[in-house]
């Protein structure tokens, strides 16, 4: 099948960096749900050309890709990374570096696909020592975790100082605060007022502060303003989407 629907999308106008291919379009990919156009969220919502055909890489795991090959020395040095939910495209290519002693955990595994070397973890109390990693991948994650500020203080914790958490969330560009209802608590209302069946907030642009108030240093990388490429549109990237990177 992979093969097939990188045959039939066989061209040059776009380039996927983790099976080293290019194609003329990506697939179409992402929900529709109304609220997720309504809150203007980035990251999320229907795009036409967003999967790559071969590895089923989404534009926001090529936008990591790219930051971690052109703003970190991932290549160099013993390194120890936590991914949480881990996506099989970066885990793929984190794992392909002798260097890198790496770590996969996941909260609940319901309806998604992990690798069976994918640990069980409650991000909201982590079972790892206090600065034992140099960098943690946590891709749309928090969006799903009812105490998220208890998340990311433990995320905090078991940094290492000198560290970077890649902390990614969809994100509203209308809202100033973010909009979470404890109360909702059925999939469906999930889906209609957050966007998706197991979402639990939409986040606003205070998501920064929430990072911050954990103890992070917390800078964006715009892959237009931080030049994580030469061409966005080849590696068909969100211009509008920055990379929240947190240091410790």
């Amino acid at each position: 099948m992979q093969k097939a629907l990188g045959f039939y999308y066989r061209g040059t106008s776009v380039f996927c960096p983790f099976c080293n291919r290019s194609f003329r379009k990506f697939l179409p990919g992402g929900s529709d749900t109304p609220v997720l156009y309504e809150k203007q969220i980035i990251g999320a919502g229907y795009r036409l050309n967003e999967v790559c055909p071969r590895c089923y890489s989404l534009d926001r795991h090529r936008l990591i890709y790219l930051f971690l090959k052109n703003k970190t020395n991932i290549s160099s040095g013993h390194l120890k990374l936590l991914h949480i939910a881990p996506e099989g495209c970066l885990r793929s290519f984190i794992s392909s570096y002798p260097n890198i002693e790496y770590t996969a955990g996941v909260k609940y595994m319901e309806g998604y696909y992990y690798s069976r070397m994918t640990n069980l973890i409650d991000i909201t109390n982590l079972p790892f020592e206090d600065d034992i990693f140099d960098a943690i991948i946590c891709s749309h994650v928090l969006e799903h975790i009812q105490n998220d500020k208890k998340a990311i203080s433990e995320l905090f914790r078991i940094l290492k100082p000198g560290g970077f958490a890649i902390l990614q969330v969809p994100i509203s560009k209308i809202l100033e605060t973010t909009f979470e209802d404890p109360s909702v608590i059925l999939p469906e209302e999930r889906k209609k007022i957050f966007g998706q069946f197991d979402h639990v907030r939409i986040y606003g642009q205070d998501f920064k502060t929430r990072i911050e108030e954990a103890g992070f240093i917390l800078k964006l990388f715009n892959p237009i303003k931080e030049k994580l490429c030469d061409n966005i549109e080849k590696y068909a990237l969100n211009p509008d989407e920055d990379l929240y990177v947190a240091y410790k």
